[in-house]
């Protein structure tokens, strides 16, 4: 066969292969930039929704702490309300929490009783007499002072384990409760292992201690915290029991370790959602959490389950490639232009898509949203925020955040901004201005947004209203202080305001005396006309004995039909006198209720300051001593503190 020399390459040959060349390069470099756009897209959606994410657990978490802080105040407002809690209504109190549905993590709530070293047989005699014949306080050895759990509801048999423990005996306890007692208010402990732990399934523990005084008191110094303490009302922890009853089982998508203090070592380890992962996480942020004179460190990660289903999709990528080889195929000369026109279709459809997604669920939020640049200055806001501050969003573009402060503090502003810049995220109150100058209390949480040179990219700001919680704290505090039927303060309230009007009295070098009222006949009215009638006749009652003391005096419902009044500047036993006989006049005149007619009459005691004593316990006890006095000779009488009161001086013409 001859050789026959190959066909040189024609032109026309070279008007289809040269542009089908070009086609096949612009279709390459158009599917590369799409994916490339469509990955940095996932991967800023991904960044938000792990900030936002991570946000939200770390609030959850600090609002369920306080949650548990009231659960132990109730637990010591029992305490303030009654002289000897009993064990009975103690477990009567607990079972009305509802601890394992409303408070989920808390192991029960306690109460570890302060016993002397001298008084330790007689204690541990006390509790066997109550039916626990092998009580005894552990670990054995001599202490100069115990702290024994003598109640642990719910009793089961996990908390049966910690009956009758000193919890004084442990270091990391003994710093705790010895702090609360110090300092008077709320501690949470460092790590520890609850006595309650067994060897399955074994957790780190904490425990929330709050101290209790006598009478319910609430002294000033720690001199007079450590006269007045009589033990700890406290709740145990499980740490895992904890993330689990507030977060549900915790996403897989995010893996939170939890550590004592600022360390994240083993030792400081609480919790670890996903023990059995060792990689680090592609997206990172770290919160300080205050809790209790204890900091915490949240560590969030993202786990390789974050990013599944959140990367490009193989389909799209191929139909992307797929489509690109078949336009170069049969249009040659402009399939380069239609593969990038189809390109910024689909990347324009996405970004669209993604766009509406998150921008539905950012403006149908109940929380105002916002982003900020590293200046604090809003870059966006949504429709929530917006009508939180009363300004319409285009006005609060580029303004400030620490604009919104009720006063300019630059040395603050600097130091959110120093601390943003450093990519941590924190929550905290912050009451905001505004448009009409009105003061809106919020919550601010804010995540920071790195990049991956470590520059600050933004910052998602998250505002809640919190108005109306603040409101009902303050109810729970007024219901606190105040009695529910008369609305006069009660006893603990009162001698908080005997306490500083005594001090103010010493400074003036004035007198004051102290009233102890007990009503004659009121359990007849309460017994003949109903407890409707009871409740209003003290209404009544208060309402009479209000009009006869002045607006600078305090009058307090003691309990039952009983009433303690503070009477300010008094020259002397004769205007006290003179102000209990105006009292007897206001009740002798006769009640008339919806029920019927009633009448009763008033024993009053009184006491004087500095006569018959200068601190408060001395007053007290002495004014209810007269009261009783009083009674004992015959009732609606008045009678001071260690001598009878001299009858009242006929009126002229009577």
């Amino acid at each position: 066969m001859p050789f026959s020399a190959p066909r040189p390459f024609s032109w026309k040959q070279a008007n289809v292969v040269v542009p089908t060349l070009i086609a096949l390069l612009l279709a390459l470099v158009g599917v590369s930039q799409g994916l490339h756009r469509l990955t940095q897209e996932k991967e800023q959606d991904q960044a938000l929704d792990f900030a936002y994410r991570s946000a939200e657990m770390h609030f959850q978490i600090g609002e369920r702490f306080k949650a548990y802080r009231q659960v132990l105040r109730g637990a010591r407002a029992l305490f303030a309300a009654s002289e000897r809690v009993s064990r009975s209504e103690w477990k009567a109190y607990a079972r009305e929490l509802r601890l394992d549905t409303e408070f989920p993590g808390i192991q029960g709530v306690g109460f570890a009783l302060s016993v002397a070293a001298a008084h330790q047989g007689a204690h541990e005699q006390a509790v066997r007499e109550e039916g626990f014949a092998d009580y005894r306080i552990s670990p054995p050895g001599e202490r100069a002072e115990y702290a024994p759990i003598v109640y642990l509801e719910p009793f089961d048999w996990r908390n049966r384990r910690a009956f009758g423990y000193d919890m004084l005996s442990e270091p990391v306890r003994r710093t705790a409760m010895l702090r609360t007692r110090s300092l008077g208010l709320a501690t949470l402990s460092g790590k520890v292992r609850l006595v309650q732990e067994t060897e399955t399934d074994p957790q780190a523990g904490v425990l929330l201690y709050l101290p209790v005084f006598r009478n319910g008191t609430s002294p000033a110094t720690p001199a007079q915290r450590e006269e007045a303490f009589v033990g700890w009302v406290y709740s145990p922890i499980r740490m895992k029991d904890l993330i689990t009853g507030t977060l549900g089982n915790t996403p897989d998508r995010i893996r939170l370790r939890i550590f004592d203090g600022e360390s994240r070592t083993a030792e400081a380890l609480l919790f670890d959602s996903h023990p059995e992962l060792a990689q680090v996480g592609r997206f990172q942020a770290t919160y300080v959490l205050e809790l209790d004179g204890r900091t915490w460190t949240l560590a969030f990660e993202s786990t390789p389950a974050f990013s599944m289903g959140k990367t490009v999709d193989t389909v799209e990528a191929t139909s992307v490639v797929l489509i690109g080889a078949l336009i170069v195929l049969l249009t040659a000369s402009f399939a380069g232009a239609r593969q990038r026109a189809l390109d910024l279709d689909r990347i324009g459809a996405s970004l669209r898509a993604s766009e509406a997604r998150y921008s539905t669920l950012v403006n149908l939020s109940r929380d105002g949203i916002a982003a900020v640049d590293g200046g604090l200055r809003f870059t966006f806001v949504n429709p929530r925020l917006a009508e939180l501050l009363g300004h319409p969003a285009d006005a609060l573009l580029g303004r400030r955040l620490d604009s919104l402060w009720p006063a300019p503090d630059e040395p603050r502003s600097r130091t959110l901004i120093r601390r943003l810049h450093r990519g941590e995220g924190a929550t905290y109150e912050q009451e905001l201005i505004g448009a009409r100058g009105a003061a809106v209390t919020t919550q601010i949480s804010d995540a920071p947004l790195l990049g991956r040179n470590g520059a600050l990219l933004s910052v998602i700001v998250t505002v809640t209203d919190i108005s109306e919680r603040k409101e009902s704290e303050q109810r729970i505090r007024y219901l606190a202080t105040h009695d529910a039927l008369t609305g006069l303060a009660n006893r603990t309230m009162f001698l908080e305001l005997m306490d500083a009007s005594l001090r103010l009295t010493s400074r003036r070098g004035t007198r004051l005396a102290v009233f102890f009222l007990d009503l004659d006949g009121f359990k007849a009215v309460n017994d003949r006309l109903g407890h409707h009638a009871g409740d209003q006749l003290l209404v009544a009652t208060a309402r009479r004995i209000r009009a006869c003391l002045r607006a600078s005096d305090h009058l307090a419902r003691q309990g039952g039909d009983e009433f303690l009044a503070l009477i300010h500047d008094v020259a002397g036993a004769d205007e006290a006198v003179a102000v209990a006989r105006k009292i007897h006049q206001s009740l002798e005149e006769p009640f008339d209720l919806p029920e019927g007619r009633a009448l009763i009459s008033v024993s009053i005691g009184i006491a004087l300051f500095p006569v018959d004593g200068t601190d408060i316990d001395t007053l007290t006890r002495q004014a209810d001593s007269a009261m009783y006095q009083a009674k004992a000779g015959g009732r609606n009488g008045i009678r001071l503190a260690g001598e009878p009161v001299p009858p009242e001086a006929p009126q002229q013409g009577s």
